[in-house]
């Protein structure tokens, strides 16, 4: 019998999929995967992110953030979380409005990552201030900077009231617990704020990276199906090392199965989300689903156009 969280997946996928257009079915995946863990039934919850999504088109037009791929899935995160576009919006002008007041850099993707995951973590309009104190003391010289994941992170401690020096703080602890574990250099950048906010025991850490990896070697093509990165995540999330690597074993069987098929590109990061709640998330629940579903959900759209370029390039020459 496949896990309860597997059964929630497939339920909630086929009312999303039964739901929205063919051509959404990537953004309606993600969106499962924002409401996963959710304790609503997915009627209501098709129904709250169909509304949340009309609310953030009524009050957003097609040229402005979110992209209107994206914003299927932002209403998912906000339906899940009982929060409402409206507020989303508001909270995107507040922050634009006090970057405006302090200076500074520009947020990606209009801040509607960072509004998003600061809203749904439960913060207030009145920490805008703190999300830019934060940011400012974590932020990387700009030629190694990830701003999608620098700002939503940001927000996710404004959110928990976390001071620049605590979330400074626990982002040097990641890097370390990376480190110790033997996670390859190259994957850091891509997973350090997710394995930040986690803040896992580092030993806890280290035994879940060694089952993993132990684990991909069994399934040809999971480990590049999940990445290094995704690997860390995952360490970095579940509740029980000692189950990770057997999780993410059923969970990619489970996604290859999925019909229609998964394209390659949203696979992994679909397998280790499933993972991670099957073995008990150690992150705040609801803010933690939005930050990882919207992150990998940008990363997927952006690598289906340039593809879609790519493809329309070739054919033309």
């Amino acid at each position: 019998m496949a896990h309860a969280a597997l059964e929630e997946y497939r339920t909630l996928e086929s009312a999303f999929l039964d739901t929205t257009k063919k051509s959404e079915r990537m953004s309606a995946r993600f969106a499962v995967a924002a409401c996963l863990g959710a304790k609503d039934p997915p009627a209501t919850l098709i129904r709250r992110t169909l509304r949340e999504r009309d609310a953030i088109n009524a009050s957003r037009s097609g040229w402005h953030s979110p992209s209107a791929a994206m914003r299927l899935v932002y209403g998912a995160a906000l339906a899940a979380s009982n929060r409402d576009g409206g507020g989303l919006v508001k909270m995107m002008e507040t922050l634009k409005a006090e970057r405006k007041r302090r200076g500074g850099r520009s947020l990606s993707s209009g801040g509607a990552p960072a509004a998003l995951v600061m809203l749904c973590a439960g913060g207030s309009y009145s920490q805008a201030s703190m999300f830019y104190d934060i940011l400012e003391e974590i932020a990387a010289p700009w030629w190694r900077r990830y701003p999608p994941a620098e700002e939503t992170y940001a927000a996710m401690m404004a959110a928990g009231n976390e001071t620049p020096a605590t979330a400074l703080s626990r982002l040097e602890k990641a890097r370390n617990t990376l480190a110790t574990a033997g996670v390859p250099k190259s994957a850091h950048n891509k997973c350090v704020f997710d394995v930040a906010i986690a803040h896992p025991r580092t030993d806890d850490f280290t035994s879940a990276w060694t089952a993993l990896n132990v684990a991909v070697q069994q399934q040809r093509g999971l480990r590049q199906r999940a990445g290094w990165a995704g690997l860390a995540i995952l360490a970095a999330q579940v509740e029980d090392g000692s189950d990770a690597g057997d999780a993410l074993l059923e969970a990619d069987a489970f996604v290859r199965s999925l019909r229609p098929r998964v394209s390659s590109m949203v696979a992994g990061r679909l397998a280790v989300r499933l993972a991670a709640n099957m073995t008990g998330l150690r992150t705040p629940a609801g803010a933690a689903a939005d930050y990882a579903a919207i992150l990998a959900a940008q990363a997927a759209m952006i690598a289906a156009t340039t593809a879609a370029t790519t493809a329309a390039v070739v054919a033309a020459t």
